[in-house]
């Protein structure tokens, strides 16, 4: 039987691991496959930032800046901050390994050294950081010396890139040779180059462990451009040392850029590019069947084998190293550190998105156009085994858009299992999430979102297909702020027609958001055109004309379009980015937008208290619904001479409710806990005609009522 190894190439974030090789681990097992999973990306990060590897580094260094040694081919050689670490290389030397152990979470004592800013070298990557004490307090120790620490790995970090290459990065390795790549030339020329210590040492680490396995296949996920040189680097020493070992690619960058490819050269160092989610069709090569799905040498082979969510099943985390994955802390807000700090279950709720409608997303590929998900259960089921696997409890939920029924039924059952797990989503900013159901979710474990705003434009939003509104938006976040869950929200500019008033307001309605505390963090994207996507297969739709008709010969996926914009794009992009750092700690927020731009921009024509307005509106879970349902999430709640006491985990409180009314409640709550069937509003409407004369609306719409809510009173 043939058997495979599943491998997550050089580099991918650190502080968890990458779910593609997991899930497509889980499939193959139970369809009676031989697959294992090996992640390279946080196994070789282990091997460079390490003093043996560093060693090496510097003595490069010394090789080619000593007298009479190799011209200094990168410039470095006047660079006071190489120098300055080159000088301190046994300070660096010394505390690298400490470091490390410290972000993997072994030790936790060394904070209070690191904190106390002598221990670790400093350089470059130091110069513009605020003192400790203003963004931690002296009650933030691990969350500052976190911080200390990375920027002492990017100080490395640039070390790394002037003296080995300047491939290198700590979340991906040569990039810029591989966005918008027409032609594969341009990579290949990398590749016949010969290896770096990075490269070598990833090379021996793959081959160490091909030797011990002794695989049939070797496939690699590559889900960014980042990850391909890399990944290509492996597939050609694999074949000069293991020819009879045949390579795969696959992931989100095939998928999206290599499906219009006519130059085969990438085929010297691959076999087999498999297209969209790669299940069927690895199962097909493992057992020797035509590789519907894939692209070979030959050409593409058709055919679609599409599996449900279900049959993809649980991923399996097993034989990944849990140990060396390691948390970075690049910035202090806390929402934005999310995806580079904790060690996260990366799993789905559902495949595919409920909405996909947005006319710049790829809604015409597999894994946003296929929408399907399995139940409540069975996704807490899956949480339960991995959690199992993995000792993590935190999940990150990487659905294109979470869908708020499944959230809420998700809850339910987790409250139901009385799991304490803790976990964020991506979702879209709609009427669904109320109040109440953010409440829930916030109870169940929710502690962030993420969503996009985009183009904070009304205007643009319909043009796009958004299918929200800067108010539904807005009351939104609300609702998941009032309960605790932190936001962010992606944005974007450079749409096609949109005008310098709409980018000077839209950054209006954004400052508005961090003024109300909505919003915790927040990135600006430069709109892209793809292939994939409805502007991109219909331009003229959206009004503008494609620039160019006939497809790169290797990768293809941004369009390049003619816009008469009429504004100068690049300062309109440093403008948004500069504002939004500020706004990010708390900066700037009563500065007038208009005066973030460097070239003269119109003043904003957004009403100043546009999102204040929208926050009068009222909340969609105290509208009287009879079919909507009840649910008690709180604790006990008594029966006291006054009337009920209700307890929270933090406070209790004493509200005074007639003899009926409290009896009500109590034959209330015990109807509607988590673990019995459903209760609608009508029929608690119904129930309390045998407790009180009085109309049920009066008590539904009391400020009492409302305070219950806070309890655990939900409708939902």
């Amino acid at each position: 039987m043939a058997k495979i190894l599943l491998v997550t190439p050089p580099f991918i974030q650190p502080n968890a691991p990458y779910p593609a090789t997991a899930y497509l681990k889980s499939y193959l097992v139970r369809q009676g496959h031989q697959a294992e999973q090996y992640d390279l990306s946080v196994e070789l990060l282990g091997e460079i930032f390490s003093r043996k590897f560093l060693e090496r580094v510097f003595a490069l260094y010394e090789e080619r800046h000593a007298p009479g040694g190799e011209e200094d081919v990168l410039g470095d050689a006047a660079d006071p901050d190489i120098r300055r670490m080159y000088a301190l290389r046994h300070q660096y030397l010394s505390t690298v390994e400490p470091v490390m152990a410290f972000l993997r979470g072994e030790d936790a004592t060394i904070a209070n050294a690191i904190c106390r800013g002598d221990l670790l070298p400093q350089a470059g990557r130091f110069e513009h950081m605020v003192p400790p004490e203003e963004e931690f307090g002296w009650m933030g120790l691990q969350d500052c010396a976190k911080y200390i620490c990375t920027l002492y790995l990017q100080d490395i970090s640039d070390f790394i890139r002037s003296t080995v290459t300047p491939n290198f990065e700590i979340v991906r390795y040569a990039e810029h040779l591989t966005l918008s790549l027409a032609e594969f030339a341009t990579l290949e020329a990398e590749l016949l180059r010969p290896m770096n210590i990075i490269e070598e040492r990833m090379t021996e680490l793959l081959l160490a462990t091909v030797t011990e396995y002794r695989p049939d296949f070797v496939s690699f996920t590559v889900p960014f451009p980042g990850n391909l040189l890399a990944a290509l680097r492996c597939g050609q020493q694999l074949k000069a040392r293991y020819p009879d070992v045949r390579i795969i690619l696959g992931g989100g960058y095939p998928t999206t850029e290599l499906r219009q490819m006519s130059d085969r050269s990438v085929f010297a160092y691959t076999d087999y590019i498999v297209l969209d989610d790669g299940e069927t069709t690895l199962a097909h090569i493992l057992a020797g069947e035509e590789p519907a799905g894939a692209i070979t040498e030959a050409g593409y082979h058709a055919g679609e084998e599409r599996i449900s969510h279900r049959e993809r099943g649980c991923p399996d985390f097993s034989g990944l190293p849990t140990a060396k994955y390691f948390s970075l802390c690049e910035v202090t807000n806390p929402m934005h550190r999310l995806w580079s700090d904790g060690r996260w279950n990366k799993m789905m709720l559902a495949h595919g998105c409920y909405w996909a409608k947005c006319a710049f997303c790829d809604t015409s590929l597999d894994y946003i156009g296929c929408y399907d998900t399995v139940t409540a259960p069975e996704l807490a089921d899956w949480m339960d085994a991995v959690a199992a696997q993995t000792g993590s409890r935190g999940f990150h939920f990487v659905d294109e858009a979470a869908p708020p029924k499944l959230l809420r039924d998700l809850s339910l059952e987790l409250l139901r299992r009385g799991r304490h797990y803790t976990w964020w989503t991506n979702i879209r900013f709609e009427r669904s999430f109320t109040g109440d159901l953010c409440r829930l979710m916030a109870a169940a474990g929710c502690i962030a979102v993420s969503g996009g705003l985009e183009v904070a434009s009304d205007r643009l939003l319909e043009m796009i297909g958004k299918g929200i509104t800067i108010e539904q938006a807005t009351v939104a976040m609300r609702n998941f702020y009032e309960a605790g869950i932190m936001v962010h929200t992606y944005l974007m500019y450079g749409l096609p027609t949109q005008t310098l008033q709409e980018t000077v307001d839209a950054l209006e309605v954004v400052r508005q958001l961090f003024g109300a505390e909505l919003v915790g963090s927040a990135f600006w994207h430069r709109y892209a055109m793809t292939v994939h996507s409805p502007s991109g297969r219909e331009p003229e739709r959206f009004g503008v004309r494609r620039k160019g008709s006939v497809p790169n010969p290797f990768a293809n996926n941004e369009i390049f379009f003619a816009d008469n914009r009429g504004y100068d794009i690049g300062m309109v992009g440093e403008a948004l980015r500069l504002s939004l750092a500020n706004y990010m700690t708390g900066n700037g927020l009563d500065r007038p937008v208009h005066k973030w731009f460097a070239a003269k921009v119109p003043h904003t024509t957004v009403e100043e208290g546009l999102v204040a307005g929208h926050l009068t509106k009222p909340d969609a879970c105290r509208i009287f619904d009879e079919n909507a349902r009840i649910v008690w999430i709180g604790g006990s709640m008594e029966r006291t001479d006054e009337g009920v006491l209700v307890r929270s985990n933090s406070e209790e409180k004493t509200l005074r409710f007639s003899a009926a009314e409290a009896d009500f409640l109590i034959h209330a709550t015990e109807l509607c806990a988590i673990a019995q069937p459903p209760v609608t509003l009508g029929r608690l409407k119904e129930l309390y005609t045998e407790y009180s004369p009085e109309p049920f609306a009066i008590l539904y719409h009391s400020k009492k009522w409302d305070i219950l809510r806070g309890y655990g009173l939900l409708q939902i």
